[in-house]
């Protein structure tokens, strides 16, 4: 009777929060559109709860590069490039645009552009290949200059998204090296040239403040943007706290990414509406073959972990099915990996329900998380605990915890005894399965697989292949096909984004991993200018969860 009941209750909140009519429940339209603050108004504020990457997220706010990441075809638009031409495989020539401005309204000049680049040449970030590719970098005029690779590198571009630029006083003073997640914002100040400035607080991966405070740059090169004066970026929080700030309150969160199994909750909230959205971005529980649970060394056993879980079930039941399942880690949003998986086929040696009992039964994992990934946690544990595995849990509402065992593994230097580690690997390479086969260079900290010389012959041939190219697409396939034999981590469903927002914001995500603060606006009624205390009663209708998923 009590699984009938589940079942049942299981299938009500399925058809509610996917927006089928319920019986005499009306919805409120979303006519924001017709209700549009003026852009910059001077109260104009919001907070948003960033739980994964926010030095990331920031980063892309707070500077400016040559390119910047979009959701295109080319994945990129111009950000103080306006034009580029690719000579030939190792140069490129940019022009830059006319009268720009770091954020404390000194002009940016060819020659800032050459001290950036020869100090990044110097002091590389460390999560591609850009580290070992040499360049030289030549004025041609005042507006534009050469680039030439002293080696072949086909993510040179894509890197240059993440190449910012500085003024020579955060570059002297800060000393802002490359590392394994970033230094773009080691200090609060007017250093850069994005659409905000970081009024206080630090994001740096394995460091940051709880709290960060971003204020409007009145020299954008974008006169356009941004809409919003200032906001508030906060980079830990209780998960379950979070939402009931954002569901139950006005003025405490206005934007935070949320667990699936809380989407009735924000359809029913009387200040926040729900926005789903394609996404790019990957959960990555990675197993700890450097120095965790030595049967995870049995690569059978990495197997029978993964051939346990029923994909199926986890989409409908932990996802809600917001996403869509995947044969590899990486996304299946991604175009190529989608490609592959459905022109290439991987003959999986499959594993006999009684040698899965067999090889599982008795083992013990320890598993370090952030608070948000425990709805997925708890949904596999609920599926391995009939083959008799245990889950023992750390938990933390902190992502910097998470990096400080992660990216300490590989020298065996982490703290924390674990064995599967789960992370949000929001999509930071944008629109490009590197964001995942990253983690699978054992040169570099991410990597917690040992050694792998097969793996590693084939991301050098990944370095070096023509987006497009027949070339890239065998590499691409011989990754995912070499990481999924291997069974280097816990695969679980792709996902969407599903985000909660408060009812008066005017937000539409990106695929990858870049939160626009920029493009954000917000309506007259919202919290932070209204003129009324209180909010309309008519508005508190709950909305239907706007949904943007092919």
């Amino acid at each position: 009777m009590y699984k009938v009941f589940f079942l049942l209750l299981c299938f009500v909140s399925f058809v509610f929060c996917e927006s089928h009519i319920v019986p005499k429940f009306e919805f409120r339209k979303d006519e924001n559109h017709k209700n549009i603050a003026p852009a910059l108004h001077p109260k104009s504020h919001i907070n948003i709860f960033l739980p994964s990457i926010p030095y990331s997220y920031v980063a892309k706010a707070t500077n400016a590069a040559l390119i910047r990441s979009y959701d295109n075809e080319q994945t990129w638009v111009y950000d103080l490039a306006k034009s580029h031409q690719r000579v030939d495989d190792f140069t490129y020539i940019f022009e830059l645009r006319e009268n720009l401005k770091f954020q404390d309204g000194v002009d940016f000049t060819m020659e800032d552009v050459i001290y950036n680049l020869n100090y990044f040449k110097k002091h590389p970030l460390l999560y591609t290949n850009i580290d070992k590719i040499d360049f030289e970098v030549m004025k041609i005029d005042k507006y534009k200059f050469k680039i030439v690779l002293k080696q072949r590198y086909e993510m040179f571009l894509t890197d240059l998204a993440r190449v910012y630029f500085y003024t020579k006083e955060y570059l002297d003073t800060y000393n802002p090296i490359g590392q394994e997640t970033g230094t773009a914002n080691k200090e609060a100040g007017a250093f850069g040239l994005g659409p905000y400035i970081l009024k206080e607080g630090f994001a740096l991966g394995e460091k940051q403040t709880e709290k960060l405070e971003l204020v409007a740059n009145p020299y954008y090169w974008n006169k356009e943007f941004p809409k919003i004066k200032s906001i508030t970026v906060y980079t830990q929080l209780d998960i379950n706290e979070a939402i009931k700030d954002i569901s139950s309150k006005e003025g405490e969160l206005d934007l935070m990414p949320i667990p699936f199994n809380k989407k009735l909750d924000i359809i029913l909230s009387d200040y926040a509406k729900l926005i789903v959205s394609k996404s790019t971005d990957n959960f990555v529980i990675f197993f700890n073959l450097i120095n965790g649970n030595k049967n995870l060394q049995n690569k059978k056993i990495r197997q029978a972990l993964n051939q346990a879980l029923n994909q199926e079930n986890l989409l409908n039941f932990v996802y809600k099915r917001e996403g869509e399942i995947s044969p590899f880690a990486a996304s299946i949003n991604y175009p190529i990996v989608k490609k592959i998986a459905n022109e290439y086929k991987f003959e999986e040696i499959k594993i006999l329900e009684e040698e899965i009992f067999t090889l599982l039964n008795g083992l013990t994992l320890n598993i370090f998380t952030q608070d948000r990934f425990m709805f997925l946690l708890k949904g596999i544990e609920f599926q391995l605990k009939k083959y008799g595995v245990v889950f023992n849990y750390t938990i933390t509402n902190s992502e910097k915890d998470i990096y400080k065992q992660l990216l300490s593994t590989n020298t065996n230097k982490n703290t924390q005894n674990w064995d599967l580690l789960v992370w949000g690997d929001d999509d930071w390479y944008y629109q490009n399965p590197w964001t995942v086969f990253f983690i699978y260079e054992t040169s570099g900290a991410w990597a917690t697989i040992g050694r792998d010389d097969l793996m590693q012959d084939y991301i050098q041939k990944y370095f070096v292949s023509k987006l497009g190219s027949s070339e890239y697409e065998e590499v691409t396939k011989d990754i995912l096909f070499r990481a999924k034999d291997m069974a280097y981590t816990l695969r679980v469903p792709s996902l969407n984004k599903v985000i909660a927002v408060n009812k008066e914001l005017l937000y539409i995500p990106y695929e990858g991993g870049i939160i626009p603060l920029w493009e954000i606006q917000i309506t007259n009624n919202h919290w932070s200018i209204r003129e009324k205390k209180e909010y309309d009663e008519n508005l508190k209708k709950s909305m239907k969860a706007l949904r943007i998923v092919e």
